[in-house]
């Protein structure tokens, strides 16, 4: 038996890859690496009484030599007697539709495929040919391009239902055993063209880094990643129990999230914690970046009032005085509160079913006792005011004189010095006499129309919250 098998052999015990009776998925693209990768499964197969089936997926980038590598594929499976799928999903139109790279093109069609299959063959495993090689270019690749944690740990043996059993074996030792076990392969030729990024790594910078300055690079850079990999997991996991404390609200395409539990965390929580909630309103797109990352975080520590910020996939976040709400624009809208205007005949009552409130008014010839301090109740004098009131949504401009004030004041600015929240505003009733603004239910009254002591009939205004229902 070969060394590279007793090292793959390794590899999957090592991190418990397969169970006995595991569906697994194997991505064979036509390659040396997925071949090997193929064969060294099939050789397995009765040891862990292994259903295998082989996935390629045709991205349509290379017209007939990618059909070539199709047929190939199917071939191969059909030899060894396996199931396969094979896939043609034209990946430069979606590139050209939502402006993608041909890798997170390529990336996008394939974990939908493989997310299918794993439904309909109710899999347990993908298996998937990234070799030691493949680990350390992508490293490095994420290094060059910019990342965090989670750039540094995109590759590793085992995620979720993800295998790579040749994780830790070489390109190079890989063809060896194809030349070894007779195997055939297909090469794609774009990939000893130094055009792409990750070309010029692999065929570039990782060989002079190996001859400059360390041998062993493409071990240390794995050992990097299986270091980097435990411990993203590990601040995942406490990043996870503190999100119970932030996230007050989840509904569809709506997250509801406390201000003061986000920003008292240390900055490096905070980070995590916007990336969590941008993926459990977008599971399937790529994460976010720093600069977004870091563009919430700046508006939640704002002094200022009402901001909103646009993340990548139409996502929104709002911020308020107290919480941000994170919305998937595809699903909700931000709410608006439809324009209102009632006639309220006094004494009687008022129900407003969209804002969920009753409004009472009745006279008395004694002042009630246990007014609230709220607002919520009312006395006002009865004969400086007559039948019909107005309630309606506020208006630019509107004015109040405030309980205890000599002047008028903007409800705008009254709004804002209570950190009332900017989408809460039109839903407060404004109560209106003859064009003048009399109450504020919850906030103030006006001042000219407070009870003296000559007052003779006492107006009592009320809302009831609910009461309707």
């Amino acid at each position: 038996m070969s060394s590279v098998f007793e090292q793959v052999k390794k590899t999957i015990e090592k991190y418990n890859m397969l169970a006995v009776n595991d569906i697994v998925l194997v991505g064979v693209s036509g390659g040396p690496d997925s071949v090997a990768l193929l064969h060294i499964l099939y050789s397995l197969r009765l040891l862990y009484n292994l259903k295998l089936y082989v996935v390629h997926v045709n991205h349509m980038f290379r017209g007939d030599e990618a059909k070539i590598e199709a047929e190939f594929v199917a071939k191969l499976a059909q030899g060894w007697g396996l199931d396969y799928r094979i896939f043609e999903k034209n990946v430069p139109a979606l590139m050209q539709k939502k402006g993608l790279s041909p890798q997170d093109a390529g990336h996008q069609v394939r974990k939908q495929i493989f997310s299918d299959l794993r439904q309909e063959f109710d899999a347990t495993k993908l298996a998937l040919g990234h070799h030691a090689d493949d680990r350390a270019e992508t490293v490095l690749l994420h290094l060059i391009q910019g990342t965090g944690l989670d750039g540094l740990a995109s590759m590793p043996p085992v995620n979720d239902w993800i295998i790579r059993p040749l994780a830790q074996v070489s390109k190079k030792d890989i063809i060896n055993y194809c030349v070894e076990n007779k195997l055939s392969y297909c090469l794609d030729p774009s990939n000893q063209k130094a055009v792409y990024l990750r070309n010029k790594i692999r065929l570039q910078l990782l060989p002079y880094l190996k001859e400059e300055y360390n041998p062993r690079m493409v071990g240390t850079l794995n050992k990097l990643e299986d270091i980097v990999f435990v411990e993203n997991n590990y601040l995942d996991e406490q990043v996870e129990k503190i999100l119970k404390k932030v996230l007050i609200k989840e509904e569809r395409g709506k997250l509801k999230v406390s201000i003061e539990e986000l920003t008292k965390q240390h900055l490096a929580v905070q980070r995590r914690l916007i990336r969590k909630l941008y993926k459990l309103l977008k599971p399937g797109e790529q994460n976010l970046g720093y600069t977004h990352v870091e563009k919430v975080i700046e508006i939640s520590k704002s002094k200022e009032g009402a901001k909103d910020s646009n993340l990548p996939n139409n996502i929104l976040v709002r911020k308020g005085y107290e919480y941000l709400e994170i919305l998937d624009l595809e699903k909700v809208s931000p709410c608006k509160q439809e324009e209102f205007s009632f006639t309220w005949q006094i004494p009687g009552k008022l129900v407003i079913p969209t804002l969920g409130i009753l409004l009472k008014a009745y006279c008395t010839d004694i002042m009630p006792g246990n007014i609230p301090k709220d607002f919520t109740k009312i006395v006002l004098d009865g004969h400086k005011i007559s039948s019909p009131l107005v309630v309606r949504q506020r208006k630019p401009g509107d004015r109040i004189q405030p309980l205890g004030m000599q002047g008028t004041k903007k409800i705008k600015d009254i709004f804002i010095d209570l950190k009332i929240e900017k989408e809460k505003r039109n839903a407060i009733p404004v109560i209106c006499w003859e064009g003048e603004i009399i109450w504020l239910p919850g906030i103030t009254m006006n001042e000219k129309y407070k009870v003296t002591s000559g007052t003779k009939c006492y107006l009592n205004l009320e809302l009831v919250k609910g009461e309707y229902v």
